[in-house]
């Protein structure tokens, strides 16, 4: 594989967004609990410390997935918590879309902290003698409790490794880091075909299993097929060629198209039977079930 001028095509990013977790353990109320069934360390009293309804809250929380599923989106898998690879070709459209994902977050997040003390005398009342004033953080610490914090660094470079060590340490460094793009190059391409994979499987078996196709079912394609060629930054020829088949024979049929045509349904179908195939080839098999894992685009709610 070329490594050559890959770190211009790629940089590391992280993105973490943080919103007050809205919960706090009850001592008292676990240890009461406990008291009635005689039973001792069998759980623990997690309270809701606002109203059920509390749609200025439930706002912010909203727009803090939204920024998690556009990061997730948008970068690829790294093999280091917390990063993930940022092509270049997306970083313009990504840092003005995250700028405004950001300024709806601080405006809901405002708007949250006028209603806060509402909400809090709403909860005084349903909470009943479950209530505690000390579980309420005070407006000034509450609004440091809401943020969004974009990191964006250069991808490793064993060129420009030039630490004070002796030569020959310093050329197995080198070698471990140049490695070390390989790999992440591979877990990336990786990361990139599974997305795709798994939509075309999708695909696949709803054309197969019924004639009642949603108009929706080629949606998810369609919009990778538009994705994945600007995340394919290593331009890798066999991935490109994937990309080229899937936008070719499976992107340009609509829902409504699909619907309408049994024969379209069943061509298709086997289309995107094959390209799995490729897919398949390409990653040495299968991909196990695509798990979204936790990384630092996560909303983290504080106490």
């Amino acid at each position: 594989m070329n490594i050559t001028n890959i770190q211009s095509k790629v940089m590391l990013c992280s993105v973490n967004v943080s919103a007050w977790g809205a919960r706090r353990f009850d001592q008292k109320a676990t240890e009461e609990v406990e008291k009635n069934h005689r039973a001792k360390n069998i759980g623990r009293f997690n309270k809701r410390l606002l109203p059920e309804h509390a749609p200025s809250y439930a706002e912010v929380v909203s727009i803090g997935g939204r920024i998690r599923s556009y990061f997730y989106a948008h970068t690829l898998k790294y093999d280091q918590l917390a990063v993930r690879l940022l092509p270049t070709m997306v970083y313009m459209e990504f840092a003005d879309h995250m700028r405004s994902l950001k300024d709806e977050f601080d405006l809901a997040a405002s708007v949250f902290l006028t209603d806060y003390l509402t909400l809090k005398e709403q909860a005084r009342a349903e909470h009943n003698g479950l209530f505690n004033e000390a579980d309420y953080p005070s407006l000034a610490e509450l609004s440091g409790k809401f943020g969004i914090r974009m990191a964006v660094l250069p991808f490793p470079d064993a060129s420009q490794f030039g630490v004070e060590l002796p030569a020959d340490v310093l050329s197995n460094l080198r070698t471990e880091i140049d490695q070390h793009v390989i790999t992440s190059i591979s877990t990336a391409n990786s990361d990139l075909v599974g997305r795709l994979y798994d939509a075309v499987s999708k695909m696949a078996s709803r054309l197969y299993a019924t004639d009642n196709v949603r108009l929706d079912v080629a949606n998810n394609v369609r919009e990778l097929c538009e994705l994945l060629p600007k995340l394919n930054f290593s331009n890798d020829p066999k991935l490109t060629h994937i990309l080229e088949q899937a936008k070719t024979h499976l992107a340009v049929h609509s829902g409504a198209d699909l619907k309408l045509s049994n024969a379209l349904r069943s061509q298709v179908a086997a289309k995107a039977h094959e390209i799995e195939g490729l897919m398949e080839a390409f990653m040495g098999g299968a991909p196990a079930a695509i798990v979204d894992e936790p990384y630092n685009a996560q909303l983290r709610l504080v106490a």
